[in-house]
């Protein structure tokens, strides 16, 4: 099977680079047809706040580049419009007309919803309504849509109209690891890492903190940037609490780990209550996993969809500082909990979220979408 991986997706992004990795090793010869379109995450965030130059201008071309790149591509049997690419399907709904070839979309999340969530447009606001315009748009020009979860699925049928049928769950997942023991040491160390976004629910890890300030052994290290960090630090000042520090940092996973995840007792995940924060098992819940580490996460339909409270991760309400504060003293003062959830996430991992596992998925979908091209 030969496709297409089109678009001016970021292959460093995990999404994609764990797709792409999959494919390859589940026997799929992947071309890829890929022009650039944002130097980095801060660039797209300046965009959709309108701070940067023209997206129309950078979009267009752009396009001139991937069309190009699309026509000297040769056979294949599917494009897949890596993440993030709302846009790009159209382009490629263009370039593909009449072909006998199915279209691909790895929606991932949806662009209107992401907005919303992090406070870049109100729902029902000019902006927000053009970002549902283009969700359902893109969903409606592709042949299959991808996303994360099953829950993510749901919401893509009930709010954007895509049929059930279109819709295909790929999970996230995680670059196998080789984890290591957990530390043997007086402390216990909570980490997060991450680009501290309101579906975090950051507020919810500083109220623990705080909660679990008697505590003189428990330490809180947030790893990480993003558009809520100068809040979230100035809220801890306030606050006093001198049980968390910040590390101001973007690192590569392998630096995170190396430096960060391996001397943690456990690895947070996401506490936010929007709904969106309820449909997601964010890649750091991965990562971490796959790294062995113990995780503490909220409940919700998308994390039940992977974890096993009490067996593979804890699972905690969500917008609930006490709530983790009682998952984390649960852990502190159960050190064969620690020692179970920490080896039972790399086998987790390795079983069905891992480049291997979502590769063979991602290829039995394709296989199905283009029945004539097996």
């Amino acid at each position: 099977m030969r496709v297409c991986y089109f678009g001016t997706y970021d292959p460093a992004f995990a999404r994609n680079g764990l797709l792409l990795a999959g494919l390859r090793q589940a026997g799929v010869e992947v071309v890829e047809c890929r022009v650039p379109l944002w130097v980095d995450t801060t660039d797209k965030l300046a965009a959709a706040r309108g701070a940067a130059p023209s997206v129309a201008v950078r979009l267009a071309a752009a396009w001139r580049e991937l069309a190009r790149c699309y026509r000297a591509v040769g056979s294949h049997d599917a494009v897949l419009v890596g993440y993030a690419g709302q846009l790009d399907v159209l382009l490629a709904h263009c370039l593909m007309r009449g072909a006998d070839r199915p279209l691909v979309l790895d929606a991932f999340l949806s662009v209107a919803e992401t907005l919303e969530d992090r406070g870049l447009a109100r729902a029902g606001s000019v902006r927000w309504r053009a970002a549902r315009l283009l969700d359902r748009l893109a969903s409606r020009r592709a042949d299959r849509v991808l996303v994360d979860t099953r829950a993510h699925a749901a919401y893509f049928a009930r709010q954007l109209g895509v049929p059930s049928e279109r819709l295909a769950v790929v999970p996230m997942g995680a670059w196998p690891r080789q984890p290591r023991p957990l530390p043997a040491r007086p402390t216990f160390e909570v980490l997060y890492f991450g680009a501290y976004i309101p579906l975090h629910g950051l507020d919810y890890v500083l109220g623990a903190a705080r909660r679990l300030t008697p505590l003189a052994d428990v330490r809180f290290t947030l790893v990480g940037d993003g558009q809520d960090f100068a809040r979230v630090r100035d809220r801890a000042a306030r606050l006093g609490l001198g049980n968390v520090r910040f590390v101001r940092a973007w690192l590569s996973e392998d630096a995170l780990v190396a430096q960060y995840v391996n001397a943690a007792d456990v690895c947070l995940g996401a506490f936010g209550a929007s709904p969106k924060a309820g449909r997601v098992l964010p890649a750091k819940v991965f990562l971490a996993l796959a790294a062995g580490r113990p995780v503490v996460t909220r409940d919700s339909p998308a994390a039940r969809e992977a974890l096993r409270h009490g067996e593979t991760a804890l699972l905690c309400a969500p917008a609930s500082a006490e709530a983790l504060a009682a998952a984390l003293c649960r852990l502190r003062g159960d050190p064969a909990l620690r020692e179970r959830l920490a080896e039972a996430g790399p086998a987790l991992v390795a079983r069905h979220y891992t480049p291997e596992p979502l590769g063979r998925r991602l290829r039995s979908i394709l296989e199905a979408t283009a029945p004539g091209h097996r």
